[in-house]
């Protein structure tokens, strides 16, 4: 800074000499007056700009209290004081100096006698004028009378004995404003016909005007003609002013124009001389304000850089190191600051060192989470959710983020699904005190769940609360239990089926005995007490068959086929029932790897199902849809808007003989799942909000190249 104001004060006393030499008519500067005037500004606002940087400065150290602010905000009250009233002071009185001097070098004598003769000029243009009037007049009764007489307008004009002393005549039509008839031997320009002139004509019959053409002074006027054939003429004609008075005219308005040139010369030399003076008087005082301001600040900037390093500190940042301005008391005290925020810094990077070890032992621990198929959550004391992993929200099929920091003792209130959440974490909860794992039902969104879940309480060290961890055991359940019901059912089927067809066959014989030999009311008993032995053997049977069928493993034969195909033929059984059935299938083919008869088997009992539970609905219906997932499978959903699954169905509907029908045997759903596992795809039920049952199933999707390949 101290550099920029040696450059500026240099600069400015150049300027004022400069500024003092171009005054002069006789100097060489004299015609890059401007120019220096110019170059003077710009200094004057880089000095202003300083000027204004030193105020904001001063006034934001004051607003913010800063130590030392206020003594340096007087320092530069009194310098900007002492600086600035004698300059303005000294500008005032040389200003009304020089407009003193420079207005009595003029009279007001020659501006009278010019006035004077200006009048005089003016009074024999109009006398030329009212002559030419006068003269035009002659001509204006000529038309209107060859105009009463109905004879041509021009050949009037051409013949009328006043004609020929007119430069130019033109009779115009003020109904279109054309000419209709023109006089014009030396093709002077046509008139123009201003909006007031036509109105002056309207109102006097007559307008009149000078007007200067090719520096030759023509005296042209316009008389109006009465209306003629429904139109509206009036005359225009145009004379040359005597060339005496001409001349004398253009002499009398050059001199007046000379003079108020020499007038406002001196008022330009009187500005000229202003501006000089108002220049050198910023130049002296903007240099002297940036120069008062500079010392006041310089002289307290030790103890404000000691402010601005305590702030730093305070915020928390220690690597301040303030300048060292001079060797005195306060740069001693400076050196002291610099040392401290030295120790302050260290002491900083060992804590965040500290900082960065903890923060990577928590990724650390993070990153193991994240990695665990077992889902993992941790509440506080207050039961608000704090963690979680991806496995938690994938095993509970619902996302946790947006109940982070919500009590679960809240959630009853909230959505149904947060309900069921409540109870499955208030079960959780109670392992706490046995220390022992349970197993426990779980309604997800999209199926029922078998978890197997634990919850420990965490030290106070590590903060109060609790971490609950489970899995999901659906798949291992389901499968122990399919394999016992498989080894029941063999069983049974072997046990059972061996004595029925004996059972059977000798009802029979012995109805067949004692047919004819008993009398009427004792036949009709055996009859029927054989009818019911065979019917029951019959029951017997196919329930027999059913287990065999559960307990086999279905031997299929995949092929390509279209889904929509296949469901369109199966529906084509329940066409003329009781039930209403929609088909919204996708508008194209789902190739699946399939076989025919198992998937007519699947639809043909999930389809009859959905009917049987759509009959207690006013109007039994069933809607059918086929679409394509993200991940290429072929979904189908089945609604229907009748009874819903009981909460038992939802989570034992695959078991063997779990129903909800009074005549069912318990084994179609876990038929039709086993056949959907077998084809590599998965069936979920559901209860839709806007009632009734769902069933979905999904299949993957035969990609061309693969099928090509097999």
């Amino acid at each position: 800074m101290r550099r920029f104001l040696l450059i500026a004060g240099f600069l400015a006393v150049v300027s004022l000499y400069t500024l003092t030499v171009a005054t002069g008519n006789a100097s060489k500067l004299a015609d890059y007056f401007w120019w220096i005037i110019a170059a003077s500004a710009i200094l004057i606002t880089v000095l202003l700009m300083v000027l204004l940087r030193y105020v904001w400065l001063l006034m934001r150290d004051s607003r913010r209290g800063i130590f030392g602010s206020q003594i340096a905000r007087r320092l530069a009250g009194m310098f900007t004081l002492v600086a600035v009233l004698p300059g303005l002071f000294l500008f005032g009185v040389s200003a009304q100096f020089i407009s003193n001097s420079i207005n009595s070098w003029f009279g007001n004598d020659t501006e009278e006698a010019l006035e004077r003769s200006l009048n005089l000029s003016k009074s024999a243009l109009n006398l030329t004028l009212d002559n030419t009037v006068r003269k035009a007049t002659p001509v204006q009764i000529d038309l209107i009378s060859a105009a009463s007489l109905d004879n041509d307008l021009g050949e009037a004009l051409r013949h009328s004995p006043t004609a020929a002393e007119f430069s130019q005549l033109a009779i115009y039509n003020l109904s279109n404003n054309r000419i209709e008839a023109e006089r014009n031997p030396y093709r002077l320009p046509a008139p123009v016909l201003e909006q007031t002139t036509r109105e002056l004509i309207g109102q006097s019959g007559s307008a009149r005007s000078i007007e200067n053409i090719n520096n030759v002074l023509y005296a042209q006027g316009w008389l109006y003609l009465n209306d003629i054939q429904n139109h509206t003429y009036a005359l225009f004609f145009r004379q040359p002013v005597p060339a005496n008075v001409a001349k004398d005219a253009t002499l009398i308005e050059a001199a007046r124009a000379k003079y108020a040139e020499l007038s406002y010369a001196k008022q330009g030399l009187q500005t000229f001389f202003l501006v000089t003076l108002l220049v050198a008087a910023l130049l002296a005082i903007m240099l002297a304000l940036v120069l008062a301001l500079y010392f006041a600040r310089r002289f307290v900037e030790p103890i404000l850089s000691l402010a601005e390093g305590a702030r730093a500190v305070a915020q928390g940042d220690f690597s301040q190191r303030r300048p060292i301005f001079r060797n005195d008391e306060l740069g001693r005290l400076t050196h002291l600051f610099n040392h401290m925020t030295e120790q302050l810094s260290i002491a900083q990077d060992a804590s965040e060192h500290n900082r960065q070890q903890q923060e990577a032992a928590r990724h650390y621990l993070e990153c193991v989470l994240e990695s665990l198929t077992t889902g993992v959550i941790t509440v506080d004391d207050t039961g608000r959710l704090k963690t979680y992993n991806r496995s938690a929200e994938e095993i509970l099929d619902t996302s946790l983020a947006h109940m982070l920091g919500s009590s679960w003792y809240d959630w009853a209130d909230q959505s149904p699904q947060q309900a069921i959440l409540a109870e499955t974490f208030a079960a959780i909860t109670d392992t706490a005190a046995t220390g022992k794992a349970i197993e426990l039902s779980y309604a997800a969104p999209d199926d029922a769940r078998i978890l197997l879940a634990k919850a420990t309480i965490l030290p106070e060290d590590n903060g109060s609360g609790m971490v609950m961890v489970f899995d999901d055991i659906t798949a291992l359940v389901r499968a122990q239990k399919d394999a016992a019901w498989g080894e029941v059912a063999k069983r049974l089927a072997h046990e059972i089926r061996n004595p029925l067809t004996p059972i059977q066959l000798s009802a029979e014989r012995l109805a067949w005995k004692l047919q004819g030999k008993l009398g009427e009311q004792d036949a009709q008993i055996l009859m029927r007490s054989t009818d019911t032995i065979v019917k029951q053997v019959a029951a017997l049977k196919e329930m027999v068959e059913a287990f065999r069928n559960y307990a086999r493993a279905p031997s299929l034969r995949p092929e390509k086929h279209d889904l929509n195909r296949i469901i369109e033929e199966v529906l084509l059984l329940y066409e003329g029932s009781a039930c209403t059935f929609s088909a919204n299938l996708s508008n194209i083919p789902l190739w699946i790897a399939a076989d025919s008869g198992a998937m007519r088997q699947v639809l043909h009992n999930i389809f009859k199902n959905a009917a049987e539970a759509a009959e207690e609905a006013p109007s039994p219906h069933v809607r059918i849809e086929t679409r394509q997932s993200d991940n290429r499978q072929a979904l189908l959903t089945v609604a229907n808007n009748g009874k819903k699954f009981s909460k038992e169905m939802l989570h034992h509907a695959f078991e063997p003989y779990v129903t909800d029908k009074p005549a069912g045997t318990g084994l179609g759903l876990p038929v039709v799942k086993k056949i959907i596992e077998e084809h590599g795809g998965r069936i979920s039920l559901s209860n839709p909000a806007e009632g009734g049952a769902c069933v979905k199933i999904a299949l993957p999707e035969l990609v061309e190249e693969t099928y090509a390949q097999q």
